[in-house]
């Protein structure tokens, strides 16, 4: 059966529209529903990464920006489910180890993490300064998981502090995640106990756990 003129120009407008949602951070798959000529279903797969309110915005701006059209947020409907790396990162992917090294005025880390067969390594150098060594340590940590996620994603220190509580020495870390064209910030903690250096490491993947995903 011939395939009218109409019902060729929604097809082209579905994948265009498709393409589009698909680029969007936390976007797995999108499928668009034509009726009379216009959008009648917008269904979204997505992974847990975003909240679906944010994927909803973010789908009616994309269209509006790109091709002048409001979209009704009823009409977008959004399913999430865990990404490979998000179950890997969380069930799978523990520290190993860390080992550093200083000379007069630098420092080094190596930081390596463990999803039982595999073995992940990150370095960092930094200046032989207390708040600089954190961050070192910190930005090994990432490089480690860079190693081990999906090469899209790019992470990178936003900031390292020490803290007081409940008597105890405690660190927090603020990570930047950048995903397609969006940066998210992370943030993560851990108390310090007798080793500042894993306190640290462990505060990083707290930050990165519930959220790194492929894109």
């Amino acid at each position: 059966m011939a395939v009218s003129t109409a019902e060729s120009g929604q097809s082209i407008l579905a994948k265009q529209y498709g393409d589009l949602i698909d680029k969007l951070p936390g976007v797995m798959s999108s499928n668009i529903v034509f009726s009379n000529g216009e959008i009648s279903e917008i269904h979204v797969l997505a992974d847990t990464n975003r909240a679906p309110k944010q994927i909803a915005r973010d789908i009616q701006s994309a269209i509006m920006a790109q091709y002048a059209t409001a979209i009704d947020h009823k009409l977008i409907s959004i399913a999430q489910i865990p990404s490979e790396n998000t179950i890997r990162l969380r069930s799978r992917l523990v520290f190993d180890e860390i080992s550093l090294s200083r000379n007069k005025e630098r420092s080094s880390a190596t930081v390596s993490l463990s999803d039982g067969e595999t073995s992940y390594s990150g370095t960092a150098t930094a200046l032989n300064d207390r708040l600089e060594i954190n961050r070192m340590i910190c930005q090994a940590t990432l490089n480690s998981i860079e190693n081990f996620i999906n090469e899209s994603i790019l992470l990178s220190v936003a900031d390292v502090k020490t803290f007081d509580l409940s008597g105890e020495r405690a660190v927090a870390v603020c990570i930047a995640v950048k995903s397609k064209n969006e940066v998210d910030r992370l943030l993560g903690s851990a108390f310090v106990g007798d080793d500042s250096g894993t306190a640290v490491v462990k505060a990083t993947m707290d930050a990165l756990n519930r959220r790194i995903a492929t894109t």
